[in-house]
């Protein structure tokens, strides 16, 4: 299945089901992806083959919450009797709402990062 068909697939199922349903079977997902992680490392290992269907699911539920996340635009308002550096005025679309996903999720990368060398530098 490609992209516009899983695309197309998400968003089905998201006005068919319902945004309450969808998010709560994300969260089951999590949850059965949190069980299958601790049932594999009581028995010493993480890679599991109910961790990898599980890892699955979950990763198809946050693609679908991202898609939909995708579609609802942000605005800045420009007060009247001003434009911005495109000369544009009044309401305009600056992105979606997955963009602070994206913004977030870059932040904790560097910060990842940054600990990482620090615990590195401290080893040597």
């Amino acid at each position: 299945m490609d992209r516009q068909e899983r695309e197309q697939l998400y968003n089905t199922a998201w006005k068919h089901w319902g945004a309450a349903m969808q998010v709560d079977i994300l969260i089951e997902e999590m949850a059965e992806l949190t069980h299958a992680l601790l049932g594999a490392r009581r028995n010493n290992t993480f890679y599991t083959y109910a961790v990898s269907e599980e890892m699955a699911d979950v990763l198809i539920c946050l693609e679908q919450f991202e898609v939909r996340m995708k579609d609802f635009p942000t605005f800045k308002t420009i007060p009247d009797g001003y434009t911005d550096a495109d000369g544009d005025s009044g309401m305009v679309r600056t992105g979606c709402i997955y963009d602070q996903v994206e913004h977030i999720k870059e932040s904790k990368l560097q910060r990842l990062k940054e600990r990482l060398v620090e615990s590195i530098n401290e080893k040597v």
